[in-house]
């Protein structure tokens, strides 16, 4: 659970979406700024609807906290993008900022989660804990990317505290928990075995019942073809990878990630 603080904002977003006339609709928003989502966008005849999620505030500052609760029904297909990257503000107050994402997936349903970057500031304090709830017939595609602060403003390591939760359910069982808990000023993040030269932290989650007909030895091929970038596959169960990545800068970074992420989507 979360730490529980005082809410200088709390932004909530409620979806849930369904199969309607050959395309998944959203058929119910709920929305509580600063959070907000766009109107369904398709491509040509694919069903699957995709939704920008935005954050108007423009960052998250100490006291905040946002939810995002989504629910796919079955055979539901959606791609949700976050529209920039979510900025921490420093905690000048020593407050966390805090958000928490739940999903529920239904039978045969998809969700594909595009990655986008998480920028602690200098003093930042933040809390995330996502929960994904599956059946084994759904599948997801989930990433994210970590940075170490505004590099370019010479911000690296700077903040105060990140820690992050995802778990991954399938027909109530656990699969997947992957907890991460930096404090830069208490951490030597250049010893072996921690970031050693790496800034940036990737992760690609990937959820379906067609995972065991994947080659684990072309994928692990496939991931480490950018040099510049450590990288490796572990096969979680018959039905689950998890890739992940460490970067000295970001563009490469979200290069690499995106492209295994239309790889996936186009084997899945």
């Amino acid at each position: 659970m979360l730490n529980q603080q005082k809410i200088n904002h709390f932004g909530k977003l409620e979806m849930a979406f369904e199969p309607r006339r050959g395309y998944t609709r959203l058929v119910h928003v709920y929305q509580q700024p600063p959070l907000k989502a766009s109107r369904e966008l398709y491509e040509g005849s694919d069903p699957t609807a995709t939704v920008f999620l935005m954050e108007s505030s423009g960052g998250m500052v100490a006291g905040d906290r946002n939810e995002i609760n989504v629910k796919l029904a079955p055979e539901s297909r959606v791609r949700l993008k976050q529209q920039s990257a979510l900025k921490i503000y420093p905690s000048h107050t020593g407050d966390h900022c805090t958000q928490a994402i739940t999903v529920e997936i239904a039978d045969e349903a998809r969700l594909e989660w595009l990655p986008e970057v998480t920028i602690p500031f200098e003093r930042a304090k933040f809390q995330t804990d996502a929960t994904i709830h599956m059946k084994e017939s759904s599948t997801l595609i989930w990433g994210e990317i970590i940075a170490p602060g505004r590099e370019m403003r010479g911000e690296v390591f700077d903040y105060q505290d990140y820690q992050s939760k995802y778990k991954v359910y399938v027909e109530n069982k656990l699969i997947a928990f992957d907890s991460i808990h930096f404090k830069p000023q208490e951490m030597n993040f250049a010893a072996l075995g921690l970031l050693e030269k790496a800034l940036y932290i990737g992760s690609l989650w990937i959820v379906s019942p067609l995972v065991n007909n994947i080659n684990m030895r072309d994928l692990q091929a496939l991931i480490q073809q950018e040099q510049s970038l450590q990288a490796s596959v572990t096969k979680l169960t018959d039905q689950a990878i998890h890739c992940r990545w460490l970067a000295k800068e970001q563009r490469t970074l979200h290069k690499e990630i995106n492209r295994m992420f239309e790889h996936m989507t186009a084997l899945l």
